[in-house]
């Protein structure tokens, strides 16, 4: 009798009830496309009941890259992915890709060049120099987001998930912490946010021409000094969410 079990609608896709397999990273590709295993393990979640499985860190072009088990949604790997989206959707549930780039969390044998990101500086977690973008790297990136849904439909997906946060490239415009530019990508939220919304009316435009269903997954806080706190990650759901995509995952 629980609503949880009841069929949703999540935008223009009806999911057969309301649970989702999120979009945690499975570690299952290989030379950045798809594998039989990362298809046997979504087809089995699929047949578990769920309504929707999601396919984790595809990213948008290869500068997006830092695994080698990582997805990159490019044509090539199209056939691939159709045939884990046709066997997901033969057990009754949707199937989803999160999108996304991990900016200065890349490395340059995975993203062929040095890490770009928000700003200059040196990443000491994946120990690697940066470059901050140049602009018209960011208008690049932004319709990179675009082609990634078009993708992601010739392969079956009813839903893309846009990764905008923990640390990644665009989470990495929003956050003060890793933003210090001096232009108009940078200082205030209203500036840092650019990015993202250059993003979204890309991801958006695209949806609406292929009838495919958009979340957008954000942190709510950054958890460490000069990051996101919950005042500026309230107004960013907000700005998220003017742009009426379909669910925002909030982690």
């Amino acid at each position: 009798m629980s609503s949880l079990f009841t069929p949703y609608k999540l935008g223009p896709v009806t999911l057969r009830n309301r649970t989702v397999r999120s979009a945690a990273f499975e570690s299952m590709g290989r030379h950045f496309g798809p594998t039989e295993q990362l298809k046997e393990y979504h087809v089995s979640v699929a047949r578990g009941g769920v309504g929707m499985t999601t396919l984790a860190y595809a990213a948008v072009c290869r500068s997006g890259l830092s695994f080698d088990k990582q997805l990159w949604l490019r044509p090539e790997i199209v056939p691939g992915l159709r045939g884990i989206t046709d066997a997901v959707h033969r057990e009754g549930a949707a199937a989803g890709i999160q999108i996304g780039h991990c900016g200065n969390m890349t490395h340059l044998t995975t993203a062929g060049q040095i890490p770009i990101g928000a700003s200059t500086g040196f990443n000491l977690y994946a120990y690697t120099p940066v470059r901050g973008m140049r602009k018209d790297e960011i208008a690049q990136v932004a319709r990179d987001f675009g082609k990634a849904v078009h993708t992601a439909h010739d392969a079956g997906f009813d839903s893309v998930e846009v990764h905008a946060g923990h640390g990644y490239l665009i989470s990495q415009f929003l956050s003060p912490y890793t933003n210090h530019r001096k232009d108009e990508y940078g200082g205030t939220l209203e500036n840092r946010m650019r990015f993202m919304r250059m993003c979204l009316t890309e991801v958006m435009e695209a949806a609406a021409k292929t009838g495919t269903a958009v979340l957008v997954k954000h942190n709510m806080y950054d958890g460490f000094k000069g990051g996101i706190e919950i005042p500026e990650s309230i107004e960013i759901a907000r700005e998220i969410e003017r742009w009426k995509v379909n669910g925002i995952v909030l982690s």
